[in-house]
């Protein structure tokens, strides 16, 4: 393996890693406009493919968004999705000023809660916070 880590993925790249996730089909011009608005991207590829990408969404206050998680099946267990939470964990815990406090969500895949956890992450509900909740939308055909 060649790892190489980026700060930009292309959107078709991007699609790419998603249908082979298995994840809800988006189109090109979401796909596009979602990386170009995110505050933070990480694209690793082995040699020119790309393998796996993740990215934060930051309101520049005190919410943000680890989103879109994703390792090929090929490369997953081998570190390279820690090493992408922890670099983007590790750049927004950066730009953070004193005295400032930042909540970090994440929505984790079925079944993947314990990877997350094992960064730090708490799964929800928990004493003071209930479930972590989601609501897919859809255009009007």
């Amino acid at each position: 393996m060649n790892l190489t880590y980026t700060d930009t993925i292309t959107p078709e790249d991007f699609l790419r890693l998603r249908t082979t996730m298995g994840w809800t089909p988006i189109a090109m011009e979401q796909a596009a406009n979602g990386l170009r608005h995110a505050a933070k991207i990480i694209c690793v590829k082995d040699g020119s493919e790309v393998i796996a990408t993740a990215r934060i969404l930051w309101d520049g206050g005190y919410q943000a968004q680890l989103c879109d998680v994703m390792v090929m099946p090929a490369y997953q267990r081998q570190g390279i999705g820690r090493e992408m939470v922890t670099r983007l964990t590790g750049w927004l815990q950066d730009q953070l000023k004193p005295g400032w406090n930042l909540k970090l969500n994440l929505s984790a895949a079925e079944g993947k809660e314990p990877f997350y956890e094992k960064l730090g992450f708490r799964r929800r509900p928990c004493e003071n916070a209930g479930s972590g909740m989601d609501k897919w939308m859809h255009g009007k055909e």
